[in-house]
């Protein structure tokens, strides 16, 4: 736990029910959790879950919360330098798997940004494997995610950030970024 409530009963309670729910999420979704499981679990009353959070998602959402402090901390601490932040936030995501997953699980049914992944995967995965022969499959399926997430990315900080930006400004500068990390045959 990264935020710890200062009076003791209130953090032995947190601590029992967030150690509870991850034994379960290592082996089961957020969606086939119960309350009751996660109480039985931890040692903890019913009565007591529902005094701090109304659902197994609540809690899930105050695991993400509690995690995102840790995530904050953890990334100042890393030098500026993607090259170096790179393995650091891997080896994070690496410590915290279970809750990690389970944030991505749970974007919510038909979200629709994983929709939008899952196609252009389904629609170009074929084409990426060809423009790169020399490339594992794995190997380009990574490299596939690592680019439609950021273009994922430059979409929504455009649209959030740098909203004066026009469509074709936007669609440049991905165009260029992508090409920069995107080996294929045409380009060497």
């Amino acid at each position: 736990m990264y935020i710890e409530p200062k009076d003791s009963r209130r953090r032995y309670t947190k601590q029992c029910l967030f150690d509870s729910f991850l034994q379960a999420l290592e082996i089961k979704p957020v969606s086939e959790i119960t309350v009751s499981e996660i109480c039985d679990q931890a040692g903890i009353s019913r009565k007591t879950f529902y005094k701090y959070y109304s659902d197994q998602f609540a809690l899930l959402l105050a695991m993400q919360d509690d995690l995102f402090a840790g995530f904050e901390r953890y990334v100042e601490q890393l030098p500026p330098n993607v090259f170096d932040m790179a393995p650091a936030l891997v080896s994070f995501a690496s410590d915290h798997r279970v809750i990690i997953r389970s944030a991505f699980e749970n974007r919510g049914d038909g979200n629709f940004i994983d929709r939008v992944i899952a196609y252009l995967y389904h629609a170009y995965h074929d084409d990426w494997e060809r423009a790169n022969p020399h490339m594992s499959k794995q190997d380009v399926t990574f490299l596939f995610h690592y680019v439609v997430s950021g273009l994922v990315g430059i979409i929504r900080l455009w649209l959030f950030e740098e909203p004066d930006l026009t469509a074709d400004e936007v669609a440049k500068k991905a165009d260029y970024l992508m090409r920069l990390s995107t080996p294929t045959d045409e380009q060497g």
